[in-house]
């Protein structure tokens, strides 16, 4: 292949994704980050007084081959483990009841696996939720079954972050479909953090290529003549583009709306809420769901617990205080019966992090799509683009793709349609 050099625009998962895919055949490659550091949203956030928390408790499953094949490349896939081999606990808030369940169909071979009240027209249910014949809402298929409060209503919002009674089926089948397979279902979490585990690695391994990272660079204009980008106006500088070089944006909706007005982008988001807790934890992590309450999900670490509420529209309208008081409430007898000292009266130091454009809406509503290459050597890139959910695993597929785009077609003339069928459905 022929030596050239794409500047890639965002250093998140997607945009770290490009890099790595330019350069797995000898490409050369830049990344520009508005922000201090990459990650986006999959970082270790670090303050001056030594608390330091991932932005988030982001989970992978084994199903997401692309991440894990990721992860391997960069040579961090054993820094992933499973905290809950015996099957995902949850606890349900009103009853004070704590039961496991496993992720994909085949651990419910196991009586101690299977979702409270799952019953054989479940069964039907749920392979009408993987295979939906139209777009419509998960809740008009699962309906007021006690498999909604036990596995699909805390799947969806932790997959989609929108609430079951408008999230999209298709978006979720998505998943489903790749949970079918044996050992699909296993969640890892990162032993250390995102940044330590998933981030910081790519960059090593992408400097070990050659690719520069210039952190607090935001892209202000794309210049362009006719169908071409011939330069990009950054924070600080105006970097000039030669003839066979190559642009790929791996941004949010609004900043693609901001830099290519006539580019349909999606419109509407969801918010997710993360609180995290500053007390001696356990030296293994713990992963723990939660229902019936405001908490969701609790991942247990050395030296914090972090809890994340998705869908959280309503919830970040109130104040952190008043959220990390009530999530710490609702945690502090479970974290007791790990054995940590966590007393309800007693609330340690605690940090709120409200993302309020967290992920795109992920509902039944059509989701304007923008073409893959909206000018003629520039491609997007992003957990938004495409018909699967906006997760890691649609971050990384979206990364490649854009590469792939650039490098199989011809740079004259920009491309208006999508990659087939939206987004290859080999992951999760």
């Amino acid at each position: 292949m022929t030596a050239r050099r794409t500047h890639i625009v965002g250093a998140g998962i997607a945009g770290l994704s490009a890099a790595l895919a330019t350069t797995e055949e000898g490409g050369e490659a830049v990344l520009y980050e508005a922000a201090p550091q990459a990650g986006g949203r999959c970082r270790t956030i670090r303050s001056a007084n030594g608390f330091s928390h991932d932005n988030g408790t982001h989970v992978l499953l084994t199903a997401n081959r692309n991440a894990l094949s990721l992860l391997k490349s960069i040579g961090a896939r054993d820094r992933w483990i499973e905290p809950e081999r015996k099957g995902l606990p949850l606890y349900d808030l009103p009853t004070k009841v704590m039961h496991r369940v496993g992720l994909s169909p085949w651990s419910w071979l196991r009586p101690s696996r299977r979702p409270n009240g799952l019953g054989i027209a479940d069964l039907l249910r749920l392979l009408r939720l993987a295979f939906p014949a139209q777009e419509c809402s998960v809740a008009s298929i699962i309906g007021d079954r006690p498999i909604m409060n036990s596995l699909i209503g805390p799947l969806t919002v932790a997959v989609l972050n929108t609430p079951p009674s408008t999230a999209s089926a298709r978006r979720l089948g998505c998943a489903l479909r790749r949970l079918m397979w044996p050992r699909a279902g296993r969640l890892l979490v990162a032993r250390n953090g995102l940044s330590e585990d998933l981030i910081q690695p790519a960059i090593e391994t992408l400097q070990g290529r050659g690719v520069p990272l210039l952190a607090g660079q935001r892209l202000r204009n794309l210049l362009t003549n006719g169908e071409r980008v011939i330069g990009l106006s950054l924070t600080d500088r105006t970097i000039a583009l030669g003839p066979e070089d190559r642009v790929i944006l791996a941004l949010p909706p609004y900043e693609i709306e901001r830099l290519l007005p006539a580019v349909p982008v999606p419109q509407r988001f969801e918010a997710i809420l993360n609180v995290h807790f500053r007390l001696p934890g356990l030296d293994e992590p713990r992963f723990i769901g939660f229902t019936g309450g405001l908490t969701q999900w609790l991942l247990v670490r050395q030296d914090h617990v972090g809890v994340t509420i998705s869908a959280a529209d309503s919830a970040v309208l109130d104040s952190a205080a008043d959220l990390a008081a009530l999530v710490w409430r609702e945690i502090a007898p479970t974290l007791g019966d790990l054995g940590l000292d966590a007393s309800p009266d007693k609330q340690p130091e605690a940090r709120v992090v409200k993302e309020k454009r967290a992920t795109i809406r992920q509902d039944v509503t059509p989701l304007p799509q923008p073409p893959l290459r909206p000018l003629a050597n520039l491609a997007l890139a992003g957990d938004w683009i495409g018909s699967m959910p906006a997760t890691i695993e649609s971050a990384v597929i979206s990364g490649t793709e854009a590469v792939a785009a650039l490098l199989h077609t011809p740079l004259t003339g920009a491309s208006a349609s999508r990659h087939p069928a939206l987004r290859r459905e080999d992951a999760a």
